[in-house]
């Protein structure tokens, strides 16, 4: 069941504003059916001023109990940043079930804020990225944030598509560490055969998508990634896929048409100075 909640409540210093973390929607799905586990859903909006700067926000949780004193998260979980025009702003956070007599959960975490206009470093542009496929992409601002990405040609895909698939040192390298950690020979073969199987789903990128490769942590300091046209103007985007197999990651953008020869790149970058960092405390009164 979903409940509406008005209760309260986080409040942070934003220079001389205020941010403050406000629960809308609460889902409590505590069941019981064997290994079935459930979870408490929230959906929190921000509140206060200078949120029109920020281009997304994200949610991390420290600390989650129950008024019984069951730990609901391990506070290791960092979620993606979320763009701040999309559901009307509003954030979901996800911990896992309360013990079924408790009435009451208190959450302590931080809201991160990505506000671009802190750092001219954070937005960075590169003109005529695309006449150069399968080099890297020459910025100062991407050599000093430590962001390596290569724009890739249809060959430069399918070489780099040849080295993600297994072969049969990789193989011998998962049995050996598999054997060191103690998994049992038939649980090393499902995780065998569940990385072949994902090989099958690789395919061909549609035509006219920009193809960018580079490795997990490129691609976890980069927010969002546009195609500049003629006109500098961002071009339609229709689908925006990341692929990562353990380093190596290739990011899928699925223009509406062929970007031009002459087409830009702007990579919207998670720098340090472009973060902003709030405490929040919140206690859930549950139905």
């Amino acid at each position: 069941m979903r409940f509406l909640i008005a209760l309260l409540l986080a409040t942070a210093a934003y220079g001389q504003s205020g941010v403050g973390v406000e629960i809308d929607d609460v889902t409590d799905n505590r069941v019981s059916a064997g290994d079935l586990v459930g979870s408490l859903e929230l959906r929190v909006k921000l509140t206060g001023t200078g949120l029109d700067k920020a281009t997304a926000a994200r949610m991390l949780v420290k600390e989650a109990r129950d008024d019984r004193g069951t730990t609901l998260s391990d506070g290791t979980d960092k979620p993606d940043f979320f763009p701040r025009e999309y559901n009307s702003g509003t954030l979901q956070l996800s911990v896992r079930q309360p013990a079924r007599a408790a009435s009451s959960v208190r959450i302590k975490g931080s809201v991160e804020l990505f506000v671009p206009s802190r750092d001219p470093n954070a937005i960075v542009t590169v003109d005529k990225a695309l006449a150069k496929l399968d080099t890297p992409l020459s910025a100062k601002a991407l050599k000093a944030a430590k962001v390596t990405i290569t724009p890739l040609s249809p060959a430069g895909y399918a070489e780099t598509m040849k080295t993600r698939r297994l072969d049969e040192k990789q193989i011998a390298e998962i049995r050996a560490e598999g054997k060191k950690r103690g998994v049992s020979e038939k649980e090393i073969d499902q995780m065998i055969g569940l990385a072949k199987a994902l090989e099958g789903l690789d395919s061909d990128p549609p035509v006219g998508a920009v193809i960018l490769s580079g490795t997990k942590s490129d691609f976890d300091r980069i927010f969002r990634v546009e195609i500049l046209g003629s006109d500098g103007k961002p071009i339609d985007v229709s689908g925006r896929t990341v692929s990562t197999r353990g380093e190596a990651s290739i990011m899928t953008l699925a223009p509406a048409q062929p970007p031009p020869a002459n087409a830009s790149l702007q990579l919207y970058i998670l720098t340090d100075k472009a973060r902003m960092s709030f405490p929040f405390d919140l206690k859930v009164t549950l139905p």
